[in-house]
C-alpha cells in the first residue's frame, strides 16, 4: 500500500539497483560462467553456420530507338517504340525466365559433400558427372542419392529410401556413358570430361524441380532501379556459393537478352508471314500476265503506244494500283478481325508493318499488344491464374476485351470510309476504259494486257519490299539490355561474426544482471534500512548483526563481541527516546515468529544487568514461553499464575545466574491468556515491578498472532520493534505504520536484527560478523531460527 506521508508506493514493485550491483559484485563469477558460455556458443554458430555471400549485377535497359535502326533505314514500324518500364521488374522474376535459365545452367541436379558437422554444395561447373532424363522420361524430383566415382568408367549409387536417410538399394560397378534404373526412374549418367580428382569421393546428389527452383530464385532475386528515372536496373541475390550466384546472373542477362530479342522479331515474324501469303497470291496472277504479254507479242509486232494511249494507260494503272491498297487493306483486316476474335493476340502486329497507314488503328493495336505483354507477365506467376488473384490481371484483360471492341468498330467504319473510295475508283476506271475503248482493238488489247501485268509487277514489287524490310529489320534486332557492371561477388553478410559476439555479449551480461533484478523484484521481505525507510515513519533505533556462534546469551558468554557491543549502543539509543529517566519499562514485539524479539529482550536485559541496574524479564508471551531454558530456569511457576492469584510476586521473581538480572517467566499456559493480561493485577505487577527494579523488560507474542502486545504496549515507556533482515516481510512494516499513524503505537522505534548482509544497496553497513538466531516458535538446533531455541 502506499505511504501515508511520503505518498510512495509500496517497494515491493521497486527495483533497488545498488543492492543488484551489489549481487552483480559478490556473485562475478555466474557472469563470468554465461559470458563464457554465451560467446562459445557465438563461436559455434560463426564456425559452423553457411556463409551467404552477396553478388550484384547492373544493366541497363536503352531507349528503343538506339536500336530501332531498320526503322531509320527502312521507314518500317516493326519495332513498338514504346516500352513499359514499370514491367521489365516482372519480367526478370517471371517463373518461365528463371526456369528456362536454371535448365541452361543444369541447376535441376545439386552436389553435396558430407562433413562431420555439416553437409554443404558442391558446385563445380564443369563437374564431369551428368546425370539426364532419357528421351521420353523424367527427372526424380525431390530424391537424393548417394554417388561415388570408382575409377574411370565405373560408379556407385545408392538411393536414399524415405523411411530411413542413411539407407538404401546400391548399385555397384555401374558403367558411365550408358541408361541406369533407379526407383523407377531411367537416368543417362554420362561422363564428359576425366574424373580422376572424384574418385573415392562420395556425395549426395539432390534433384530439384525446375519450377520450384525458378520460384525461390524469383524469391531470392532483387530487381531494383537504381535511381528515380533511371534506366539502370541493379540485379541482387544472395548465396552460399559466390560462383554459383555469379553463373546465375550472368546466363540471366544473357537469356534476359535474349528473350529482348525475340519479343521484337516476333512482330516482324508475324508482318513476314502475312506477306508472304500475299505474295503467293499476287506472284500467281504475275505469272498469268506475263505469258498473255508474251503470247501477245509472238502474234503481233506492235510495241509501242500513242500519247494519248499511254496517258490513258499510266492513269488506269495508277486507279489499280490504289484499288490494290485498299484490297491489302482489307485483307489486312480481315486478318486483325479474325485474330481478335478468335483471341489470338500473338499474331498481331501494326499496319505500318505491310505499307497500311491507318493511325487510328496503329494506335488501337499497339495498346493492345503492349497489354497482351502485361497479361503474360502476369500469367508467367503459376500460382496465379485466375484473373480475380490478381487485380492488375483482371484490369489488363478488361481493358483489352475494350480496345478490341474500339478495334472492330473503327475497322468497320474505315471499311465504310473505303467503299466510297473504291466505288469511286472504279467509276474512274470505267471512264479510263471507256476512253480507250475508242483506240483501235489490237492496241486496246495490248494496253489491257500490259496494264494488267505492270499492276501485278507493281504490287508484287511493293510486297516484295515490304518483306525485304521485314527480314532487314529482324536481322539487324539487337537487344535494348546492355550490362553496366559484370556479376561481382561481395564478401560474406552471413554469419555476422562481429554482431553475433556483440549479441552473445549482450546476452551473456544481461540474462544473470535479469537473473539479480527478477531476484530483487521477487523479494518481498524486508532488506535494508533503506527499505524500511521507504515504507514506514517509525523511527529507526539501530541493528543487531548475524549470531554465528547460536548463543542465546551473547553478552553474557561474549562481552566483547562486536554482536555485545551492538545491544551496548541499543541501550545508549534508547535513552534518547525515554530521557535516561529511572525505573523504565520496556516492551520488545514484532509481526511474525522467528524475527528474534525473545533473543532480543534476553540480551537488552543482560546489558542493563551487566551495568549494574536491576532488571526483570517479564515473560508476557503465556501461549509459548521460553525464556526460562535459556536462562536455565524454571516455568512451573510464572506470570500465569500471578495474574490468577495462584502465586505472590516473591513466588514468580527468578534470580538467574547473572547479577542483577531477574525472571518471571511465562509459567504454565492458561486456557485465557488474553484475558488475564488484561485483569487489573497486570497494571498492580507492572506498578511494583517498576518500584523494585531500575528497568522491566516485556517480551510479548508476535502482533500478526494475538492482540497482547496492544494491551501490554500501555504499560511500556517505550517498545522495540523487532524485524529480520531478509525474513520479515514488507508487509508487516505496512501495517506498523498503520498502528503507529492510527495512534495503536506511539513509543515505538525498530530494530533490524540478524544483519547477514551489508554494502551497496543495504545501507546500514554495521560492520558486524555476529547477530542472533532466536526465532519465535522454532526447535532447538534448527537451522533458520539462528539459535538454540525450543
Amino acid at each position: 500500500m502506499p505511504n501515508v506521508e511520503t505518498g510512495k508506493d509500496a517497494p515491493a514493485i521497486q527495483i533497488n539497483f545498488k543492492r543488484v550491483l551489489d549481487r552483480i559484485i559478490r556473485l562475478w563469477y555466474i557472469i563470468a560462467i554465461t559470458l563464457t558460455i554465451s560467446l562459445a556458443a557465438a563461436y559455434l554458430i560463426n564456425r559452423y553456420s553457411t556463409r551467404i555471400y552477396p553478388v550484384r549485377a547492373s544493366i541497363i535497359i536503352k531507349e528503343n530507338e538506339e536500336s530501332a535502326g531498320a526503322k531509320f533505314l527502312y521507314n518500317n514500324e516493326l519495332v513498338n517504340p514504346y516500352r513499359n518500364f514499370l514491367n521489365e521488374i516482372y519480367i526478370m522474376k517471371s517463373y518461365p525466365l528463371l526456369q528456362e535459365v536454371i535448365e541452361d545452367l543444369g541447376f535441376q541436379v545439386s552436389y553435396y559433400r558430407e562433413g562431420e558437422i555439416l553437409t554443404t554444395e558442391y558446385y563445380d561447373p564443369n563437374f564431369p558427372i551428368k546425370f539426364k532424363a532419357v528421351k521420353g522420361g523424367k527427372m526424380p524430383y525431390g530424391m537424393s542419392m548417394y554417388f561415388q566415382v570408382k575409377d574411370e568408367v565405373t560408379f556407385s549409387l545408392q538411393y536414399i529410401s524415405d523411411n530411413d536417410n542413411h539407407s538404401g538399394k546400391e548399385f555397384y560397378a555401374l558403367p558411365f556413358n550408358d541408361t541406369i534404373h533407379v526407383n523407377g526412374f531411367e537416368l543417362f549418367v554420362s561422363k564428359e570430361s576425366s574424373a580422376k580428382e572424384l574418385i573415392g569421393k562420395r556425395f549426395v546428389i539432390q534433384f530439384n524441380n525446375s519450377l520450384a527452383l525458378a520460384k525461390q530464385y524469383s524469391a531470392r532475386l532483387s530487381a531494383t532501379w537504381a535511381a528515380l528515372g533511371a534506366s539502370v536496373v541493379n540485379l541482387d541475390i544472395n548465396g552460399p556459393i559466390a560462383q554459383k550466384e555469379i553463373d546465375f546472373l550472368n546466363k540471366f542477362i544473357e537469356r534476359y537478352q535474349s528473350y529482348d530479342v525475340e519479343k521484337k522479331n516476333k512482330v516482324a515474324t508475324m508482318a513476314m508471314r502475312f506477306l508472304e501469303e500475299q505474295l503467293v497470291v499476287i506472284g500467281d496472277s504475275l505469272k498469268i500476265y506475263e505469258d498473255q504479254v508474251e503470247n501477245f507479242k509472238r502474234r503481233n509486232m506492235i510495241t509501242e503506244l500513242a500519247d494519248e494511249t499511254n496517258r490513258l494507260y499510266s492513269k488506269v494503272t495508277q486507279f489499280e494500283d490504289q484499288k490494290f491498297k485498299f484490297k491489302l487493306r482489307e485483307n489486312y483486316y480481315s486478318y486483325i478481325t479474325k485474330m481478335l476474335q478468335d483471341e489470338h493476340y500473338d499474331g498481331i502486329f501494326t499496319p505500318g508493318s505491310v505499307g497500311i497507314d491507318d493511325p487510328i488503328v496503329t494506335k488501337l493495336i499497339n495498346e493492345v499488344m503492349e497489354l497482351q505483354t502485361n497479361v503474360d507477365v502476369y500469367r508467367s506467376n503459376k500460382s496465379i491464374q485466375n484473373s480475380k488473384d490478381n487485380p492488375l490481371l483482371e484490369n489488363a484483360l478488361q481493358r483489352i476485351s475494350f480496345l478490341k471492341l474500339e478495334v472492330l468498330k473503327t475497322i468497320d467504319n474505315s471499311r465504310k470510309t473505303e467503299t466510297i473510295n473504291q466505288e469511286f475508283i472504279s467509276d474512274q476506271i470505267k471512264l479510263a476504259e471507256k476512253q480507250l475503248g475508242m483506240l483501235p482493238s489490237t492496241e486496246r488489247e495490248l494496253i489491257d494486257i500490259q496494264r494488267n501485268y505492270s499492276l501485278k509487277e507493281n504490287l508484287y514489287l511493293f510486297l516484295l519490299q515490304k518483306r525485304t524490310e521485314a527480314g532487314l529489320s529482324k536481322a539487324s534486332t539487337t537487344s535494348d539490355i546492355y550490362i553496366v557492371n559484370q556479376p561481382l561477388a561481395g564478401g560474406a553478410i552471413r554469419p555476422k561474426t562481429t554482431q553475433n559476439y556483440g549479441i552473445a555479449a549482450s546476452i551473456g551480461l544481461l540474462l544473470p544482471i535479469l537473473f539479480f533484478i527478477g531476484i530483487e523484484l521477487a523479494n518481498n521481505r524486508i532488506q535494508s534500512k533503506e527499505d524500511i525507510e521507504k515504507i514506514t515513519t517509525v523511527p529507526f533505533i539501530g541493528g543487531v548483526g548475524h549470531n554465528v556462534s547460536h548463543e542465546p546469551l551473547i553478552v553474557y558468554n561474549k562481552p566483547r563481541s562486536a554482536l555485545a557491543e551492538s545491544f551496548r549502543a541499543l541501550r545508549s539509543n534508547l535513552n534518547y527516546f525515554t530521557g535516561n529517566k529511572e525505573h523504565q519499562v520496556f516492551m520488545v514485539t514484532s509481526s511474525i515468529p522467528g524475527e528474534g524479539k525473545s533473543f532480543t529482550t534476553l540480551n537488552l536485559a543482560t546489558v542493563f544487568a551487566l551495568a549494574g541496574k536491576r532488571t526483570v524479564i517479564l515473560g508476557a508471551d503465556l501461549r509459548k514461553p521460553k525464556l526460562a531454558e535459556d536462562l536455565k530456569l524454571t516455568n512451573a511457576v510464572g506470570l500465569s499464575q500471578y495474574l490468577s492469584g495462584m502465586a505472590s510476586l516473591e513466588e514468580v521473581v527468578q534470580t538467574s545466574g547473572i547479577e542483577n538480572l531477574s525472571l518471571i517467566a511465562g509459567g504454565p499456559m492458561p486456557p485465557n491468556p488474553s484475558e488475564l493480561l488484561l485483569r487489573p493485577a497486570m497494571s498492580k505487577l507492572i506498578s511494583e515491578l517498576r518500584e523494585r527494579f531500575d528497568f522491566v523488560v516485556i517480551d510479548t507474542p508476535p502482533l500478526s498472532f494475538v492482540a497482547d502486545a496492544f494491551v501490554l504496549s500501555t504499560y511500556a515507556d517505550h517498545t522495540l520493534y523487532v524485524i529480520r533482515q531478509d525474513f520479515t516481510p514488507n508487509m508487516a512494516l505496512t501495517s506498523l505504520e498503520e498502528f503507529y499513524e492510527t495512534g495503536k503505537f506511539t513509543n515505538i522505534s525498530i530494530l533490524f536484527n540478524d544483519l547477514r548482509k551489508s554494502g551497496l544497496g543495504y545501507g546500514y553497513d554495521y560492520g558486524y560478523g555476529y547477530g542472533y538466531g532466536y526465532d519465535y516458535g522454532y526447535k532447538k538446533n534448527d537451522k533458520s531460527s539462528g539459535y538454540y531455541n525450543e
